[in-house]
């Protein structure tokens, strides 16, 4: 099972041309890191997607606006 850092979700929100939905963007990081893909953070390790997203709506580093959820590049981590 591949680990992926949660800055490739966050990532892929900031180059997205159309805004992503939870559904839509679950879709997009399962075709890009498949099915079983696990997320890790500075602090945590072995994060489902529905996990992760909940994660980076807790400390704000997404905002979810109606259906419509985008990262908030003021609450990301450079590193």
């Amino acid at each position: 099972m591949s680990q992926i850092h949660a800055h490739n979700v966050l990532n892929m929100l900031l180059a997205a041309e159309t805004p992503y939905t939870k559904e839509s963007l679950k879709e997009a990081v399962i075709a890009e890191y498949g099915e079983g893909v696990r997320f890790h953070t500075c602090s945590q390790e072995g994060l489902t997607f529905d996990a992760l997203l909940i994660f980076l709506l807790d400390r704000r580093k997404v905002v979810q606006d109606g259906d419509i959820i985008t990262a908030n590049k003021e609450r990301m981590c450079n590193h």
